[in-house]
């Protein structure tokens, strides 16, 4: 042996972690072998059911390279073979063994050592290693360390397989997120029955399969980001990256790092980059640098940037999206607006309208936010009152829908039946205007408010049938039609 058993196992252990798979393992043993066990050639069968081949050489070392074809070709048929029958260590000479003749070195008496492996109930192999038996000065030891080597080859076979495992799992798991992603944000996801909504969403179609690059208008929280998911997923690079970068409030020098990326060792990759094939959503436009929109007015023009500090120009394919809630062009009169950029992204543009001009849209808005949130604060909340829904069609909603949505889910978390009542939403909406009581500071008024919105609960249950209304509200028809006509209530609009 030119090296120590102790120091040749140490090696196959650094082999199978360092190893780029089974292949590589076997190689690299196979060398290990040759070069510090002193075997004249080694190698690793492998007998795989799923391989086109019955065997197959997953590595050699010490054999030329036509007889390593030759080896391949017929080790099924050799003398090899056994070692698969008696499961256990075999050893061979070569000379004796007509099916191993091409094995055979002139002048030296080769013994193979053969050990078995299996790496899983149906795959199995083997390491083999050629030693001069006349030279061979401890047996044993030779063949401990072709044992080791073969189980080093089964323990990276099977690491190699729960890498795999791992990728597929991990492959399925995005495949099913994507998914998930592109179904919650699709055109038809979109919510709104109001003409301003169908238009957007028609808009949305229109635009969606081809590369133009669209601007997003209108007023914070009006759902811009919401719209240009659908577009990214509606289009032909669906399943590329999606990349949002939000211009408002970051310092131009981190912005422009964050957008284009970096000049340095190595080098650092920007948004651009990062969304390669697919698409950038840009919010907020407006609060860019003059050099950043220099430098987007490049990317649009010509499909190139560079990095910030660098010189050497970067290609870019990728779709652009950008938003913002200001005057684009008050701001180009007065020079801080880029006018050619403004000319290139208000190609085509898609307007969006706040929610105090799509009042129609706060009830779907209203019970698909219950729907959300009831699930992700496990509440059971089914539905919101009339009382509740007048309130907030009421309301001017300056957050637009991100101010609705919030304050469903307020209303969702403190809602202790389920249904969300006028009494569930916030202070702030709670007004003599809006309700149409008396002050709800007074007891009297309070005491209204709430059996008014017990009533058209039970009214719309009952789809506005009075005597219905009565027996689920435990009182009697004559009573319920008295307070009915005193609060105001028309049963006709619950059928």
């Amino acid at each position: 042996m030119k090296a120590h058993a102790i120091e040749i196992a140490e090696e196959f252990a650094k082999i199978q972690a360092e190893a780029a798979g089974p292949r590589s393992a076997s190689q690299s043993i196979a060398a290990t072998l040759c070069g510090s066990a002193g075997a004249l050639y080694a190698f690793v069968m492998y007998d795989d059911p799923s391989a086109a081949s019955e065997v197959s050489i997953l590595g050699a070392s010490g054999l030329d390279a036509a007889t390593f074809r030759r080896l391949e070709q017929r080790a099924s048929s050799t003398a090899l073979m056994r070692v698969f029958e008696l499961d256990e260590v075999i050893y061979l000479l070569v000379h004796d063994e007509p099916s191993l003749d091409l094995l055979v070195i002139d002048g030296t008496a080769i013994e193979l050592i053969v050990a078995p492996f299996a790496a899983a109930e149906d795959r199995k192999g083997c390491v083999a290693a050629a030693f001069d038996k006349r030279k061979l000065s401890d047996r044993s030891e030779a063949s401990a360390i072709v044992r080791l080597a073969a189980l080093a080859v089964a323990q990276s076979i099977r690491i190699d397989d729960i890498k795999k495992h791992s990728s597929d799992v991990a492959d399925e798991d995005a495949a099913r997120a994507h998914e998930e992603l592109k179904a919650s944000h699709d055109v038809a996801k979109i919510i709104g029955n109001s003409g301003a909504m169908r238009q957007v969403a028609d808009q949305v179609r229109q635009i969606a399969r081809s590369n133009a690059t669209v601007l997003l208008r209108g007023e914070r929280g009006t759902g811009k980001e919401m719209l240009a998911y659908a577009i990214h997923y509606a289009s032909l690079r669906a399943r590329r990256e999606f990349r949002k970068v939000s211009c408002s409030g970051v310092p131009a020098s981190l912005l422009g790092t964050e957008i284009f990326g970096a000049e340095s060792e190595p080098p650092k990759a920007g948004a651009i980059e990062q969304a390669k094939y697919g698409t950038l959503y840009i919010d907020e436009i407006a609060e860019t640098s003059p050099e950043i929109q220099t430098r987007l007015l490049r990317l649009i023009r010509d499909s190139r940037f560079e990095r910030i500090n660098g010189t050497e120009p970067v290609r870019a394919n990728l779709r652009l999206i950008f938003s913002t809630a200001h005057d684009l062009e008050q701001l180009a009169e007065s020079g801080r607006f880029n006018v050619e950029l403004l000319y290139r992204i208000n190609a085509f543009t898609i307007f969006v309208p706040p929610l105090r001009d799509r009042k129609a849209d706060i009830l779907l808005l209203s019970e698909h936010f219950i729907e959300k949130y009831a699930k992700k604060h496990r509440r059971k909340v089914a539905r919101i009152s009339t009382a509740a829904i007048d309130m907030l069609a009421k309301y001017h909603f300056p957050g637009n829908v991100r101010e609705l949505e919030n304050v469903i889910e307020r209303a969702v978390m403190v809602c202790d039946e389920g249904v969300i009542h006028a009494r569930h939403l916030p202070a702030t909406l709670q007004t003599a205007e809006e309700t149409g009581t008396r002050a709800a500071s007074t007891l009297e008024g309070a005491v209204a408010a709430f059996e008014r919105d017990i009533i058209e609960d039970a009214l719309k249950s009952s789809r506005g049938n009075i005597a219905k209304a009565a027996r689920d509200l435990g009182t009697t028809e004559r009573i319920l039609g008295y307070k009915i006509k005193n609060a105001g209530i028309e049963p006709r609009r619950y059928k």
